[in-house]
């Protein structure tokens, strides 16, 4: 099962999205033209902005942060899970598969 983690930590301006370097060579593997991010960070007022007017924005990260560009190519992960840094609940879940991206 193609699963990637990604980790959402929560600052006193907004909020920090990261992946693992395990999961950044797990995408250069899978992905050799993808070129994933250390991490990428929202203010708050960003992030609420956003999803008045796009919807979640979990779903614009994930694939910013992975650096994959293509549909067909994020479709390959079974499960994207947005995962809080400090307590280890699960946020929110993304199955690519089967989102209309």
């Amino acid at each position: 099962m193609n699963t990637v983690r990604i980790n959402v930590n929560k600052q006193i301006d907004g909020y920090s999205f990261s992946i693992a370097p395990s999961i950044r060579d797990f995408i250069k593997k899978l992905f050799p033209n993808a070129h994933p991010a250390n991490n990428i960070f929202v203010g708050y007022d960003t992030k609420s902005d956003f999803e008045i007017y796009f919807g979640t924005l979990e779903n614009y990260i994930y694939p910013a942060l992975l650096g994959v560009d293509k549909n067909s190519d994020l479709k390959m992960l079974d499960e994207i899970e947005f995962v809080d840094n400090k307590t280890g609940n699960v946020l929110h879940k993304v199955t690519p598969r089967d989102e209309k991206i």
